[in-house]
């Protein structure tokens, strides 16, 4: 899918300041990076703030809540507040686009062009205005301090939120923010952050696109096939992953999962000449790898007010891991490589590891209902994601292993190859539930020459595969939601109750026990 527009240039904090009196209109006015914008906008003292967004005037409020939900509702309030003058006059509804002069500034939020019909109305509106901006953007030009960036098409989130930790367990200041609608947003609060403290940015690939230049540490955890109708298949994907490499300088800090040769090329591709080797595997040259069940740093460049130095040692040890999988094995090696390189000292990085228990709705463990583990790894939108869900729940390393998995999943397709999932469908013996949509039909036809005995169910919604499984399922037994698939959190929770509170219900109505416990 090729939008036919650069997207965004690269604007210093003066050039910004010294825009103040020009209209900026800002495209999406309800989603995170919309309202991100607008909020830092008003904190500079920007006079004329146009809002836009092809929701009608009276939605807005609901979809602003929706891609809100790290706050709390008084906090959405008070932003709604703060932003109610500038909706008052905004465009709304079909004529969203109106209004935007030759000469005037405009702020796009990422995937700005997956609609059809809408990325044309945007291509012909940008053609008016002379500068082109970004969340992103912004971020990359205002930030005080060093940035660290994190990017993958499986386990950024997971290994963003662990290098969190380790920032948290050495007690060291750091702004977070990510790209999900679970994240809060510091873009307005950067004039008050001090010179050296870390940003650390989790970035998918289509705020990439809209990047102009790279964070001082860079790391990638994984680089499988993913959003390929919006690249033109795999390689544009690929591109667009690099692009968080490409404007480094060559003292920079390059980091990668070496297991994914892909993921080690990208990192690779840039001008740094510090590229550091993670994972499981045997690799070479620097890095941070699993050795003999030992967590080990091998002449990693770390920052420190001197200007930084190499260390090696050992920092963990396979049993102090919380989290279960090989998958999250390769992502504690990337995240504490970043942590190092961020100065965090290694200690605190162990520590970190042996306290660390993994992020919300990624191989999260619920409960034990009746004897029943229940798991959420809802935001597995690839087959790659899922088999590493199964892999990791018959982890032999885990200190339990289930008799038997339900695997709740299905929802849209993105163009990928579920013949992996269905091989691991196959092999762990897996009873699977699957709710409509084009991915179920690719996961049907990817077993459709099976001949084992394992079973895929077609259910009508996400309620109906819950009491399907749970049904079914026996103690010591295991029912995990790991979709596969895009679509599933929009279809299937949003707008609904959260898995957590259907387990909960489920537990209520039949008098059964609910055991919560990390995992």
């Amino acid at each position: 899918m090729s939008h036919g527009l650069v997207t965004d240039q690269f604007v210093s904090r003066d050039e910004l300041i010294a825009m103040r009196s020009r209209t900026v209109h800002v495209i999406g006015a309800a989603s995170a990076e919309g309202v991100a914008v607008m909020r830092l906008l008003v904190s500079l003292g920007f006079t004329s703030v146009v809002p836009h967004d092809m929701r009608e005037r009276a939605l807005l409020r609901k979809a602003f809540r929706t891609t809100h939900g790290a706050y709390t509702r008084q906090e959405q309030d008070a932003i709604w507040e703060q932003l109610a003058p500038l909706l008052d006059r905004g465009h709304f509804g079909d004529a969203y686009l109106t209004g935007i002069s030759a000469g005037d500034v405009m702020s796009l939020g990422q995937g700005w062009y997956l609609e059809p019909g809408n990325r044309a109305q945007i291509v012909d509106a940008a053609r008016e205005v002379s500068i082109i901006l970004s969340m992103s953007s912004l971020y990359m030009a205002l930030i005080n301090g060093p940035v660290a960036g994190i990017t993958g098409t499986n386990g950024k989130s997971t290994t963003t939120a662990f290098v969190e930790h380790c920032f948290d367990v050495a007690a060291t200041a750091v702004r977070v923010a990510g790209n999900e609608r679970s994240s809060r947003q510091f873009l307005h609060e950067l004039d008050s952050a001090a010179h050296d403290h870390w940003a650390l940015l989790e970035v998918s690939n289509r705020q990439l696109l809209q990047l102009t230049v790279s964070p001082q540490v860079a790391a990638i955890t994984a680089l499988t096939p993913d959003h390929l109708e919006e690249h033109d298949g795999f390689a544009g994907y690929v591109a667009a992953k690099r692009r968080l490499f490409a404007h480094q300088h060559a003292r920079d800090i390059a980091i990668a999962c070496a297991d994914d040769a892909e993921a080690c090329a990208a990192a690779s591709s840039g001008p740094a000449e510090r590229v550091l080797a993670c994972g499981t595997g045997e690799h070479v040259g620097p890095g941070v790898r699993w050795v003999d069940g030992m967590l080990t740093a091998i002449d990693v460049p770390v920052h420190d007010t001197a200007g930084g130095g190499i260390w090696s040692g050992n920092i963990a040890h396979r049993t102090d891991v919380q989290v279960r999988g090989e998958h999250n094995l390769r992502n504690l090696a990337v995240g504490a490589a970043v942590a190092l390189a961020c100065g965090i000292d290694p200690a605190h990085v162990g520590t970190a590891i042996a306290t660390y228990v993994g992020k919300s709705l990624r191989m999260e463990h619920l409960a034990t209902l009746d004897g029943v583990d229940i798991w959420s790894d809802v935001k597995a939108t690839t087959p790659e994601a899922t088999v590493a869900a199964l892999d990791a729940l018959f982890d032999s390393a885990a200190d339990t292993q289930p008799r038997h998995v339900h695997l709740i999943l299905g929802g849209e397709d993105k163009g990928l190859d579920y013949s992996l999932l269905a091989r691991a469908i196959d092999r762990y013996n897996v009873t699977a539930w699957a709710v409509p949509g084009s991915a179920t039909n690719a996961i049907i036809a990817a077993r459709a020459h099976s001949d084992t005995a394992t079973q895929l169910h077609e259910v009508d919604h996400l309620e109906a595969a819950l009491d399907a499984a749970l049904a079914r399922a026996a103690a010591g037994e295991a029912v995990i939601v790991s979709p596969a698939a895009a679509g599933f959190w929009t279809t299937q929770l949003q707008g609904g109750a959260s898995l957590r509170t259907m387990i909960r219900r489920r537990s209520r109505d039949t008098g059964n026990t609910m055991e919560a416990q990390s995992r």
